[in-house]
């Protein structure tokens, strides 16, 4: 039954109602969808006038995404710490009244050993110990990535703080700049006397260099 089309009876609160709801339930478990960016592609026209729009494809079924279970928030972090992120969902039973379907779903992301990444910690003195608001820039080239430490990043659900930067075939970093909530700003192009190199995990301590260390055992 459409609220638009009753909105009298909507204001009332009739449909919120054990009694209308009966066995019916409100949470809905569609398919779970996993968008793959496929980038700018054309739409229209020629030439000059030739338009593109960013485009997505939903890859969740042949990844073995697309559960049922009614997700109500989603966290990324390197569970496995193998160098790859992978993403935890949060589900909610609703009145289904089975418990099985609460539990978590773990999709675990296996490209990390077949492709090159820098993992980046901050370790907070003036600023906040976390470095919650801080930016962290890595220069490869003629490519720059920034990451920004945040709070709270969804639903029912937090992001890893630690950072990580997707590298391909890049095997080393040419400069690490970090922008911290204090306004102190520190960029390095070295741990120590070696150049950073990547697939492996550097920490950053506010005011006290930088330093190699090796992801946590799986």
């Amino acid at each position: 039954m459409s609220a638009v089309a009753h909105i009298k009876e909507y204001k009332t609160g009739k449909f919120y109602r054990d009694e209308f709801r009966g066995d019916i339930s409100w949470n809905g478990y569609e398919h779970n969808v996993l968008l793959r960016n496929e980038g700018m592609v054309p739409v229209e026209g020629e030439g000059k006038n030739k338009r593109k729009t960013l485009r997505f494809t939903d890859v969740a079924m042949a990844l073995g995404a697309d559960d049922v279970k009614d997700g109500r928030g989603m966290a990324i972090a390197d569970f496995n710490n193998d160098g790859a992120l992978d993403i935890v969902i949060n589900n909610n039973p609703g009145d289904s009244g089975d418990v099985s379907r609460s539990r978590p779903s773990l999709l675990r992301n296996n490209i990390g050993s077949r492709r090159n990444w820098l993992a980046v910690e901050l370790s907070g003195r003036e600023s906040n110990r976390d470095g919650v608001g801080a930016t962290v820039k890595i220069e490869t080239g003629d490519t720059k990535q920034l990451r920004l430490v945040s709070a709270g990043s969804g639903f029912a659900s937090q992001n890893s703080a630690r950072l990580y930067f997707g590298l391909n075939t890049m095997t080393q970093v040419e400069a690490l700049t970090v922008r911290w909530p204090s306004g102190r700003v520190e960029r390095f192009e070295r741990v120590g006397d070696k150049s950073i190199t990547t697939r492996q995990l550097v920490r950053v301590t506010e005011g006290n260099g930088i330093q190699s260390l090796t992801l946590p055992t799986k």
